[in-house]
Formats: C-alpha cells, structure tokens, sequence
C-alpha cells in the first residue's frame, strides 16, 4: 500500500511539472515565441541589364547628341521588411559598359564610337499601405535617392569628344508586389523624379542645372525554383529632363531588359 501511493504521488508531482513547463514554454518573451515569428524577411541578388541609351544636350555652349548606346551592367540588389511595422527598404547598385553607339556635334556625326562607363546606385525606403487582390498583392509608398552617371564618347577627325552626365536625384514613388500561384509572383516600380542635381560636362564645356525632372520605372515577373531561389525577367526604363543657364537643356533616356537571380530569407 506504501508502494502503490508512493508511485501514484510521484506521477501527480511529474504530471504537475510537466503541464507547468507546457505553460511556461509558450508565455510571450520565451524562446519558442520569439523563434516561431519571424519578424524580419528580405532577398538578396544579381541582375543583369542589358539597355539602350540616348542623350540631347541643346543650347547655345554645347550641342551633343548621343543614339543607341548599348549598355550592359550588373547590378547587386537587396531588400529588407519590417514585417510588424510594414516597412521595407530596398536598393540595388550598378556597373557597366556602354560598347557601341554613335554620336554627333552640332550636326557632325563621329567616325566611331569609344567604349564608356555607366554606374549607378538607388536606395528606396517606405511602407505598405494596403493590401489587394484578396490579400495577395500589396501597394506600398516609397522615397528614395538615386545617383547615375553615364558617359558617352567618340572619335571625330583628330580628336576625341566625350559627355559626361552625374544626377543625384530625389525618387518619389507607388510599388506594388503579388503573387499570381504559389509560383510566379510579379513587382512594378513607378517614381518620378521631382527635382535632381545634374552636372554636364564635354571637351568644351563644364554646366550645372537650374533643375532636373523625370520618371523612372521597373517591372519584373519571377518564379520560384525552390522555396528560397527565385530567378525573374523584366524591363525598365528612366527619363531625365535638365533645365540649365543660358538655355541650354538636356534630354536623357535609358531602357532595357532585365534577368535577375535571387535568394530571399
């Protein structure tokens, strides 16, 4: 009888325990609640664009006109969110080449066309205004800033004449992200470009803009190969329009296609 009640308070004292350790594991501040939410998320990747270029400077100090520079760059991007605060910031960093192209000086077109640098750099940062689509697309506000410098460059009858364009520019934009099934999903990017730094420099001349002006986009549709890698294709193009002393202005565009590769956590 000793025995029998000896065991049968043994196993209430470890049942007692053993639903006061359940109890204690799944209070707020343990470890099993703060590694069962997840509170941040992002990607990591490359891309790859490939674009065409053209550029009009006017007025009375330069006149330059640059057609079908064909760029290519790679670029390292990132993105990170907040999920419980529903912000995110996101960027992406640029170098490449412009190989072929041609080009012409107050109506004198050069005999050939000279390799050139592009490289850039955005840095993107908001929040998420609203959900749509039955919950599986999002709207999201962003305000960020971009430099971008570009150069073009060609060989006239002895001597050559290169442009050289640096924007550090305000972006104000709409971004919006979705899923279509569980895997292909889609991303557009719209900005405009409310005010912008611009120096234009050639052989001849050295101007600063009064100011800049323009839109920027991107559109990407991605599908998923395993549940962390993505890889996408999509397009993008920028718009740029500088307003500097004496009448002059210039006219800037870019636009290609994208490949991207990308790793999310």
């Amino acid at each position: 009888m000793k025995i029998l009640t000896a065991l049968t308070l043994s196993a209430l004292a470890i049942s007692s325990l053993t639903a006061a350790a359940d109890q204690m594991s799944h209070q707020p501040g343990t470890s099993e609640e703060v590694f069962s939410t997840a509170t941040l998320r992002g990607s990591i990747g490359l891309r790859y664009w490939h674009s065409k270029a053209s550029t009009d400077v006017r007025g009375a100090l330069a006149r330059m006109k640059a057609d079908d520079a064909t760029g290519q760059t790679v670029e390292l991007v990132a993105a990170l969110e907040d999920v419980p605060s529903s912000t995110y910031f996101k960027g992406y960093l640029g170098f490449g080449k412009s190989s072929d192209g041609s080009q012409s000086i107050r109506g004198v077109k050069a005999n050939s066309w000279n390799t050139t640098d592009i490289g850039y750099v955005t840095l993107d940062g908001g929040w998420e205004v609203m959900k749509f689509a039955g919950g599986a697309a999002r709207l999201k506000t962003f305000v960020g800033y971009q430099f971008l410098s570009d150069d073009f460059s060609a060989n006239y009858t002895g001597s050559s004449v290169k442009g050289s364009s640096r924007w550090h520019a305000l972006r104000l934009g709409l971004s919006a992200d979705g899923a279509l099934t569980d895997r292909f999903g889609w991303s557009v990017d719209a900005a405009v470009v409310p005010w912008s730094y611009n120096e234009f420099s050639d052989t001849f001349t050295d101007i600063e803009s009064e100011y800049t002006y323009g839109f920027e986009a991107d559109a990407m549709m991605n599908i998923a190969l395993t549940s962390n890698w993505d890889i996408g294709v999509g397009g993008r193009y920028w718009w740029l329009h500088s307003e500097y002393e004496l009448d002059q202005n210039q006219t800037y565009q870019r636009y290609g296609l994208l490949l991207e590769s990308k790793y999310n956590f």
